[in-house]
């Protein structure tokens, strides 16, 4: 009896995605008497109780004139 031969099904390799982008560590609250130290990751100067409102800013394909 004959063996038939062995198959394997994958997908190609893929490259890793990329690293989350980090800040220096023992940064502190910009505001004045907060303790709070900001995460690695935290890009702003304040904590979460101290960050300024940011609105949303709508990116993308604007309407036709006939369509809006």
């Amino acid at each position: 009896m004959r063996e038939q031969p062995l198959s394997f099904r994958g997908t190609s390799v893929r490259p890793l995605p990329r690293k989350n982008r980090q800040w220096s560590s023992g940064r502190t609250c910009a505001e004045d008497g907060c303790p709070t130290e900001l995460s690695i990751y935290n890009r702003s100067k304040y904590c979460w109780a101290h960050e300024p409102v940011h609105y949303y800013v709508a990116r993308g394909r604007k309407k036709k004139a006939e369509a809006a």
